[in-house]
């Protein structure tokens, strides 16, 4: 089981990641300004070529950035598509759990940035956000001793609801009803209930299991009393149930079924509104945010052709599940050989997800559908980049990580526990530059919908 040396450690590098982020990003924006200074100069100096000597490939091409062998089986844009839906996605779970915390609300709303993903970027890239937010953003910012405990068996719970969103986000009926902009009642009903009550009921399988085995009772709410009310009325019918089943099983076989029945039954119940509301969020983001995104990998932009998932997903994913799996089975309160095989199935999804797109996963027909989307992305973002607030608002970006990193700087100064400080300063700082950018790229993309459509 991780200890508190570990998550001081991950904070460690947390802070050095971020550090080098900033430096990074400052290096380039100081060599793309000697880049247009250099450009300014060999104006002055020279004429323009002609037509006839100008040089074919003065830099690398950007179909030779995307042809290259690293990126050939890759069917989604690394820069355009993959880094804004993860970014986003993480940023919606992050704030929709913080909300719902600080509300005692109902809901917990932690897989609504996992459902905007999965509708994106298909089941694996849910999954992988699903995963991220869960054992990585969650454990990290959990207060108590032992958060790997309460926290990392829930990450089965999430990877199930990513995959099922994920896939019926595939299906053409999905497809036709974010087509018709103008849907009757009786398909957004059909929505929630096949992505809410049909995902609830997906997700609280693992749940059920997860429950057994952290040996305690389900909390039905983040509210306490409507959690005790719940309560009540739960145990008042896990009562009734086994004295059912124990007329038909015997009282060993009618106990253990009527806890199992009685508990699963709750989860389903308290996931229907969660999960409910969280596809339904996420819906809205999409379509308010990102047309352009559900125009290209939803409907599958002029050619009708939606990208397909990659066989590097699934070790994706299992590189990322591997720490949470040996924290669990390290564990002496639900490890051994009662449990393992429930954190094991992951690894069977795995393993089953990566020979099934080894073999029928992205062919060399994506690279020209992919390279046809960034050039329609690019033209997206030149449109705002024209508008005077896009400059303005750069400069004031660049000075604003210049003025963070003299703050970072300043830290080990002042502070002898400097990186908790450090790293929770960056992520502050780093998150609302990263509102602000998903923000320019949804405007952008609304922009260049509204003109294509005109």
């Amino acid at each position: 089981m991780l200890d508190d040396f570990s998550k001081d450690m991950l904070m460690l590098g947390g802070t050095v990641i971020g550090f080098i982020a900033t430096v990074l990003t400052l290096l380039e924006k100081l060599l793309e300004v000697k880049a247009r200074f250099t450009s300014l100069t060999s104006k002055k100096d020279r004429k323009s070529p002609s037509l006839s000597e100008r040089p074919t490939a003065d830099s690398p091409s950007t179909s030779g950035f995307f042809s290259s062998k690293p990126l050939r089986g890759v069917s989604y844009l690394l820069l355009h598509e993959t880094c804004v839906i993860v970014a986003a996605g993480l940023l919606l779970n992050y704030i929709g759990l913080t909300l719902s915390r600080h509300l005692e609300s109902i809901l917990f709303l932690d897989m609504t940035g996992t459902a905007l993903v999965a509708f994106l970027l298909g089941p694996w890239w849910g999954a992988i956000v699903a995963l991220l937010s869960n054992s990585v953003v969650n454990w990290l910012l959990y207060p108590e001793t032992g958060g790997d405990v309460v926290i990392f068996p829930w990450s089965l719970v999430n990877i199930a609801g990513a995959f099922y969103w994920g896939w019926m986000a595939r299906q053409l009926g999905f497809q036709t009803y974010l087509r018709t902009g103008r849907s009757s009642a009786l398909s957004h009903g059909w929505f929630l209930y096949i992505f809410g009550v049909g995902g609830a009921l997906v997700m609280s399988l693992p749940g059920t299991f997860i429950q057994a085995a952290l040996h305690e009772q389900t909390i039905f709410a983040l509210n306490p009393d409507v959690a005790e009310s719940v309560s009540q009325r739960v145990l008042k019918w896990e009562q009734t149930a086994h004295l059912y089943l124990d007329s038909l099983f015997g009282f060993t076989w009618g106990d253990s079924l009527s806890w199992w029945i009685v508990n699963w039954f709750q989860n389903w119940i308290r996931y229907v509104p969660d999960k409910t509301m969280s596809a339904a969020i996420a819906l809205v983001v999409l379509k308010y945010g990102y047309p352009l995104f559900e125009r290209e990998l939803i409907h599958g932009g002029p050619e009708g052709e939606r990208p397909t998932d990659e066989r590097v997903l699934p070790l994706v994913l299992g590189l990322l599940y591997a720490p949470s799996f040996a924290a669990l089975l390290s564990s002496d309160m639900y490890g051994g050989l009662t449990y393992w095989p429930l954190w094991a199935l992951p690894w069977l999804l795995i393993l089953g997800g990566y020979g099934y797109l080894h073999y029928w996963g992205t062919g060399e027909a994506a690279l020209q559908a992919k390279l046809q989307r960034a050039d329609r992305y690019a033209r997206a973002l030149k449109q705002i980049g024209r508008e005077a607030s896009h400059e303005f608002c750069k400069r004031l970006t660049f000075m604003t990580l210049i003025a963070s990193l003299l703050f970072a700087l300043c830290l080990p100064v002042l502070l002898s526990d400097f990186y908790r400080a450090t790293f929770k300063f960056f992520c502050v700082v780093y998150g609302f530059l990263l509102v602000v950018q998903l923000v320019r790229i949804s405007i952008a993309q609304n922009i260049s919908v509204s003109r294509a459509n005109e």
